[in-house]
């Protein structure tokens, strides 16, 4: 198992570089997720069903947002193709298997005393890989505007690392910087977080760190690391380009327009929405890196799942932050990123907020 770990940590640090896309990018695997599915087999061999029904017993919740989401993708099955609903099928079943794996990554925590230092150690790759490709990025390939054709933003001269995307670059920089004890790796990825030029980034990681203040009395620190990163917003360099200006409204316009769109179509259908996930086929964009979803979450969730479906995932977030004391700095970054972009529901951020749970979910005893 330990080996197995440390390659689905290290196949995971590949990001998109490691995406293999079908149908013309309307069905996109990565190769950890091959890992990550012979990793659960692997546990379900030994442990069967056992950590299914300890999670029944603690998180209800996500069980029923799974049901929640089946349903909304039966409903309304023949206004769609068959290919249509299969792909909508595939993305629901990607989704449940990264709940699967938390629920087995948990149990075997739980289970193996060296679980934890196995896991710990799969996160110190994944946080030495992303350090040397980010690094690699901003300063041999600073411009992502020539894969614009493919569907990508055109970033320029901001840290996207191996994920070419700023938004879930950038939460992925403030987990590690959330979760690591060592304090250059904190500034390490302070650094990249400002490099990133994500206003949406600053704020959800200012509300994290404000938390801590108010409540886990390491006043000092966290102070300390708030000035930081706003010394480091302010020396960082800006070249040239519309990315690197804060004061930009394109992105605000742009995600006004979003938003609108997403409210329209959550009226004509608000109860159990257009299934997960279709999107891509109601809006009519089926080549979408981000699979059409929309600049938010929870507006994802409430056009596909309908006022059902994000009843059922702000119950499941509710029921996280009651469970995992330790990890609620981490779920308010992803928390209140997730009202700018489709960050809780992107496979990356899912995986690393698994990941970090299955160490600070409460043990079956």
């Amino acid at each position: 198992m330990n080996i197995l770990f440390y390659l689905l940590a290290f196949f995971f640090s590949f990001g998109q570089l490691g995406r293999l896309s079908l149908y013309g990018g309307q069905v996109n695997i990565y190769l950890y997720e091959a890992v990550l599915t012979l990793f659960i087999l692997t546990l379900a061999v030994k442990y069967r069903f056992a950590p299914l029904q300890s999670f029944w017993t603690k998180y209800k919740s996500l069980f029923i947002f799974f049901a929640i989401l089946f349903i909304s993708l039966i409903n309304g099955i023949g206004g769609y193709s068959r290919f249509q609903n299969i792909v909508g099928l595939l993305y629901l079943l990607r989704l449940i298997l990264y709940g699967v794996y938390w629920a087995y990554l948990t149990y075997w925590s739980d289970e193996n005393k060296n679980a934890k230092n196995i896991v710990k150690k799969g996160v110190l790759i994944i946080t030495i890989a992303t350090i040397s490709s980010t690094i690699t990025q901003y300063f041999l390939y600073p411009d992502l505007r020539n894969l614009f054709y493919l569907g990508w933003d055109p970033h320029l001269y901001r840290t996207f690392g191996v994920f070419f995307d700023t938004a879930i670059a950038g939460v992925i920089y403030g987990m590690i910087f959330l979760s690591s004890s060592l304090w250059y790796v904190k500034i390490i990825y302070l650094i990249f977080i400002a490099l990133s030029f994500s206003r949406s980034i600053y704020l959800s990681l200012a509300v994290s760190l404000i938390y801590l203040f108010f409540t886990k009395k390491k006043l000092k620190k966290v102070f300390l690391y708030l000035i930081i990163l706003l010394f480091l917003i302010i020396i960082a360099p800006k070249p040239s380009g519309e990315g690197v200006n804060l004061a930009r409204t394109f992105s605000i316009a742009s995600r006004l327009k979003d938003y609108q769109e997403g409210i329209e179509l959550f009226i004509k259908k608000p109860i159990l929405g257009y299934g997960y996930d279709r999107l891509r086929y109601v809006r009519n964009i089926p080549k979408s890196n981000a699979g059409a979803s929309f600049s938010s979450s929870y507006l994802t969730i409430l056009v596909s799942a309908g006022l059902i479906g994000l009843i059922g995932l702000i119950g499941l977030i509710r029921l996280i932050w009651k469970n995992s004391q330790s990890m609620r700095t981490i779920l308010l970054l992803v928390g209140v990123a997730s009202l700018f972009d489709n960050v809780f529901l992107h496979p990356f951020i899912l995986f690393l907020l698994f990941t970090n749970l299955s160490d600070k979910s409460p043990s079956k005893s």
